[in-house]
């Protein structure tokens, strides 16, 4: 497997390669058309101006073509190039450096000054092989007849050596840039890659089992947020295994009580020890409530697992959900009787209809009214209120019980969570009943304070017409 930082060492350097080559090949032709352009401006400018004399001040004279070169050549004095006449046949008539070719002249400058063209050609010498420019121009006589041609020769070896040796410097200009580029990219991948492997070995460890570990935060970037997110999740995961393992302990505590009076008056109704009838069905209330004290417990769990895996499904249908409320009321005001708790309820004349799961609402409301009922002393009061507005209708469940602790009620909702109260059932029950509300596109607040008492409002959305 190719690593990041091969990766990203390879790609950095063929981009900031490629980068660097087109900026020389640019710098390159920039600085060759520079002095070409200057060498071209020059001698177009003798050429023309020794042509241009010429065409102006003397074309009015009948002079002969060796005439005309030499009043051409007499004005001239440059060292760097050659100044040539031809007559309209390729000959070289005169030149400034005393050398005249046999050779007939048929260059494309020269072909094109005959047609009365400035023009400027670049290749090697045929004689001297060297780079040479030409710029040519005609001669005319009587305003609209050529008889010659006035060339300007210049070598071009010096300016080509000038140009080698700025481009040999350009080129280990940017071979030190180049490697100074590739040190840096390798700076920075070792200060991306070196955290990555920190956090994927402690990430392995943690998918060993090894929750304890933690990432060491470097810098304040994605890296960083990672690094702050595995350990979030590292501890969340520990949290969540210690609820658990207190759940069951919990529920294990919870599942043996009932079983073990089960057990008991089982056995003592089977030997025959019971002395009276009396005795004999007091017995028998104890091992159906008992019964029913576990199967509630069951229910909460098997509903948990399906909230869980998402497999719970709800059976929507248009209710009256006052009246619904007003049912769980009664089954909860027996048990208020009995622990000594007033139970009050009041609502609203008008309660729209609205669409819902029966049974899962009932199933909430028994669980938060049994809680209140459940944490409230004996005197106090719960109170019971359903109201709407144009939105949403509100369930408020308040009581005068021993209240919740800020510590704890930020977790109260959360799935295995008992709280410090001996009280404290399973630790799903509020888990279920949130996330009930919940699938109903509700909510489920707890407000309350130690020893003041807690409230519960519930807020469901109103079935539209």
């Amino acid at each position: 497997m190719q690593g990041i930082k091969k990766r990203w060492v390879y790609n950095y350097i063929i981009i900031v390669s490629a980068v660097l080559l087109i900026v020389e090949g640019a710098f390159v032709i920039l600085i060759k058309n520079y002095y070409y352009g200057n060498i071209t401006q020059n001698l177009s400018n003798t050429t023309t101006t020794a042509a241009d004399f010429y065409n102006r001040y003397l074309s009015g004279k009948q002079d002969t073509l060796h005439d005309i070169a030499q009043q051409i050549i007499q004005g001239f004095s440059k060292d760097y190039s050659e100044l040539q006449v031809l007559d309209t046949k390729g000959n070289i008539i005169m030149s400034s450096s005393g050398f005249l070719f046999k050779d007939k002249v048929d260059s494309q400058d020269y072909i094109k000054s005959l047609k009365g063209q400035v023009s400027t050609w670049t290749g090697k010498d045929k004689n001297t092989k060297e780079n040479i420019m030409i710029v040519s121009s005609p001669i005319m006589q009587e305003k609209d007849k050529i008889v010659g041609v006035v060339r300007n020769i210049t070598s071009l070896e010096e300016v080509n050596k000038v140009i080698r040796k700025l481009f040999t410097a350009s080129f280990f200009t940017i071979l030190i840039i180049l490697l100074i580029m590739l040190s840096l990219s390798i700076l920075f991948s070792r200060s991306i890659i070196n955290p990555l492997n920190e956090i994927n070995g402690v990430a392995q460890k943690m998918a060993k089992g090894q929750f304890s570990e933690r990432i060491e935060k470097h810098y304040n970037d994605e890296i960083g947020e990672l690094a702050d997110t595995l350990n979030y999740m590292a501890g969340e995961i520990v949290n969540s295994t210690r609820l658990k393992n207190d759940f069951i302990s919990s529920i294990s505590h919870e599942l043996r009580t009932p079983l073990t009076s089960i057990k008991g008056w089982s056995e003592t109704i089977l030997t025959g020890g019971l002395k009276d009838k009396e005795e004999a069905e007091l017995g028998l209330k104890i091992i159906i409530k008992e019964t029913t004290r576990l199967s509630q417990m069951v229910e909460e769990l098997l509903d948990f697992s399906k909230i869980e895996s998402g497999r719970i499904v709800l059976h929507l249908e248009k209710i009256n959900v006052k009246d619904d409320l007003e049912d769980v009321i009664h089954i909860c005001k027996l048990r208020a009787l009995k622990d000594g708790v007033i139970l009050e309820y009041s609502s609203e004349e008008d309660i729209p209809f609205i669409m819902a799961d029966k049974n899962r609402l009932r199933q909430v409301f028994i669980n938060i009214i049994d809680n209140a009922v459940k944490f409230t002393d004996k005197g106090k009061h719960v109170f019971v209120n359903i109201y709407c507005d144009d939105k949403n209708t509100y369930i408020k469940i308040k009581d005068e019980g021993t209240g919740i602790s800020p510590e704890d009620l930020s977790q109260v909702k959360e799935k295995f969570f008992k709280g410090t109260s001996k009280k404290s059932g399973s630790g799903i029950g509020l888990a279920v009943s949130d996330e009930i509300i919940k699938l109903h596109n509700g909510s489920l607040t707890i407000d309350s304070e130690l020893g003041e008492g807690t409230t519960v409002l519930i807020t469901l959305p109103q079935h539209s017409e």
